[in-house]
């Protein structure tokens, strides 16, 4: 299987599991929901480890590649999904999301600057087209903007709070190169989901946000678990696979797909009508991921 078949197996695992996240994490906030996801990700992880050297194969893990890890955690785990929860209650889902979305830009020209990736015509149509595809796909039928809706200071702090955002994603994915270089993804893994635990345990622990996991069903912590699995175990063990295979940059544009990919599933799970703009952006995003492939 090449590296690009991974990355859109990455992908279209990441949009089941936002999916079935919607549907059992209704209001619950994020970083007790992302301590959930990766407390289970680390316990598949580490289930999966025997098999690809048990612990004796962190041992094969550079010293340079742990520096690498931290940074790609805090980049997309930790602070970079928190902060784009803040940016759209500043800002609003249709401010925040389109700013944030721009990320597998910034992945593409860093990687070509800082990995050696190579920067063709293709790749940077193709991720162009990606972007502007998925920001048509996210687009409420209605704007709305979060917090007060006249407050435009608010509103300026949440676009920033985005941009930073996009930037931390694209770090935190093309540091994932440098970081898993000889190693399995199962090992990278089962360094990389234990660590972001540890972060959020930290964050959740000290804003008491653990009461939230308390109002949680039987049914909801069964559809949660279901969707970490899927998507931050199997999703993220093929994502950082991709990345190995065909590089970050081209990697980070593929998966970016993911908001398209979760249309059908959206549709048959949470009753959501598709518009428009959200035929033509996955027109266009098709398009994008035919150049970058």
């Amino acid at each position: 299987m090449s590296g690009e078949l991974v990355a859109l197996l990455s992908a279209l695992l990441w949009a089941i599991g936002s999916v079935l996240i919607t549907v059992g994490a209704k209001r619950l906030r994020v970083v007790p929901l992302n301590l959930v996801r990766c407390t289970v990700s680390t316990v598949f992880f580490w289930a999966l480890l025997p098999f690809y050297g048990g612990i004796q194969a962190l041992a094969t893990i550079a010293p340079s590649a742990w520096l690498w890890l931290v940074v790609s955690v805090l980049g997309l785990l930790v602070v970079g999904d928190t902060l784009y929860f803040r940016s759209m209650d500043l800002a609003g889902v249709s401010w925040a999301m389109p700013v944030a979305s721009i990320s597998p830009l910034w992945a593409v020209l860093l990687a070509s600057l800082f990995m050696g990736e190579p920067l063709t015509w293709p790749l940077l149509a193709g991720a162009l087209l990606v972007v502007v595809g998925v920001v048509l796909v996210g687009r409420p039928a209605r704007p709305t903007t979060g917090g007060n809706p006249g407050d435009q200071q608010a509103r300026q702090a949440g676009l920033l709070l985005a941009l930073v955002v996009s930037v931390l994603w694209a770090i935190g994915q093309v540091s994932l190169k440098p970081a898993t270089e000889g190693v399995h993804s199962v090992v990278a893994n089962s360094v990389r989901q234990p660590l972001a635990a540890l972060m959020l345990l930290g964050l959740t622990l000290r804003r008491e946000r653990w009461q939230a996991l308390q109002r949680l069903d039987k049914r909801s912590w069964a559809i949660i678990v279901a969707a970490s699995l899927v998507g931050t175990g199997f999703g993220t063990l093929f994502f950082v696979m991709a990345i190995q295979m065909t590089g970050a940059g081209r990697t980070a544009v593929l998966t970016a797909s993911a908001p398209v990919m979760a249309i059908p599933f959206s549709v048959l799970w949470l009753q959501e009508r598709p518009t428009p703009w959200t035929l033509f952006g996955t027109l266009l995003t098709v398009v994008g991921i035919v150049l970058v492939a």
